[in-house]
């Protein structure tokens, strides 16, 4: 009997690890995502002659390695040119991420909002 009640608290603490690690990775891959989105703002999206928000929301996709971006789309708050250099450029977008605890009633799934930002200087 101890052996059922001890068992199901230690799969909750281990599961739980697992998902909060799992969630935690989430969050540092969308950040350098973040950052790979702000630095091609910056450079103005070189090679393209043009930077658009739909070029930089493909690039955090691309960064973020199979990770689903949204519910927000990423986007550069300005466009840097030859008159900004030394400029924030600054990527952002709000991300869900969920977190999904086994034998934890009332908290399957949890999801959790966060804004996830970067910020480069034009050059």
């Amino acid at each position: 009997m101890e052996f059922a009640i001890v068992s199901v608290l230690l799969l909750i603490i281990v599961f739980g690890t697992i998902e909060f690690g799992i969630a935690f990775s989430k969050v540092n891959v969308y950040t350098g995502a973040a950052r790979e989105g702000a630095r091609y703002a910056a450079v103005r999206c070189s090679p393209n002659l043009s930077c658009t928000n739909a070029l930089i929301a493909q690039r955090v996709a691309d960064s973020a390695v199979g990770y689903p971006i949204g519910p927000g789309s990423p986007t550069a708050n300005l466009q840097c040119s030859d008159s900004n250099v030394g400029a924030e450029v600054t990527v952002s977008w709000n991300q869900s991420i969920r977190v999904n605890i086994p034998f934890v009633p009332g908290l399957n799934p949890a999801t959790y909002t966060r804004n996830v930002r970067a910020v480069f200087r034009c050059e």
